[in-house]
Order: structure tokens, then C-alpha cells, then sequence
């Protein structure tokens, strides 16, 4: 899987659990941070730890 591939499925995630104002950047060559950068808001502290929850367990799924 791609870089890119991985940035589209943490923005697919996002989207399927109501993750707002979703963008996925592109920052090859601007940063050594890494390809993409995926951005995401939520209506409360609490939807953003349960998005960042969900993506970090859907992706370990998918690459476990």
C-alpha cells in the first residue's frame, strides 16, 4: 500500500465516523515529516480522541 493509499484510508475512516473540514495535503518536498498530512476537526474533545482512536485501530487492522 502507498503512502497515498494509507493518507485515503485514514481520510475514508474520518469521513465514515463524522470527522469534519476532512483535507488530505500533500507535503512531499516541503517536509521530511513524512507524504501527506490528513486534517480533521470534531464537534468535541471527545469526538476527536474517539476519531484519532478509530484510525489508530482500523489501520493497525489493516496492517497487523
Amino acid at each position: 500500500m502507498t503512502s497515498l493509499e494509507k493518507a485515503q484510508a485514514i481520510v475514508k475512516i474520518l469521513d465514515e465516523k463524522k470527522g469534519r473540514d476532512l483535507q488530505l495535503l500533500e507535503i512531499r518536498g516541503l517536509s521530511t515529516l513524512g507524504d501527506y498530512f490528513v486534517l480533521a476537526t470534531g464537534g468535541s474533545n471527545t469526538q476527536v480522541k474517539a476519531l484519532a482512536d478509530d484510525v489508530d485501530e482500523e489501520m493497525h487492522k489493516q496492517f497487523d
